[in-house]
């Protein structure tokens, strides 16, 4: 993390990670895990995971994603959410009908 800084919620829940990664999925809850720790490093899952059929996959893979260090609906969806702007920004979709799409189109998703 040199040159870097990443905030403590970021850091306990990194420091869970075993080296190989492979208990990503057993981080705790955490009620005061509200950063925006996740959401600045998904942008790239919206990049990724860009096309309308696509969606489905870019809503797991950033709840996922944003879940491993901020473990908690406001961190997690954070992550989502910056995900999801992204995608509809690839694909030009006018920013006036985001927060549409966000309410309609992914927030039903998540469940």
């Amino acid at each position: 993390m040199a040159n870097r800084a990443p905030g403590r919620t970021c850091m306990k829940s990194i420091s869970i990670l075993e080296e190989n990664g492979k208990n990503w999925n057993q981080i705790p809850y955490n009620q005061r895990s509200v950063g925006c720790g996740g959401s600045m490093r998904s942008a790239c899952i919206g990049l990724l995971y860009w096309k309308e059929t696509q969606v489905k996959k870019l809503i797991a893979v950033s709840i996922e994603a944003g879940r491993i260090t901020h473990h908690n609906p406001i961190g997690y969806l954070g992550s989502m959410v910056s995900a999801f702007f992204t995608s509809l920004a690839v694909r030009n979709v006018p920013i006036h009908l985001w927060l549409r799409d966000l309410f309609e189109i992914a927030f039903p998703l998540c469940k």
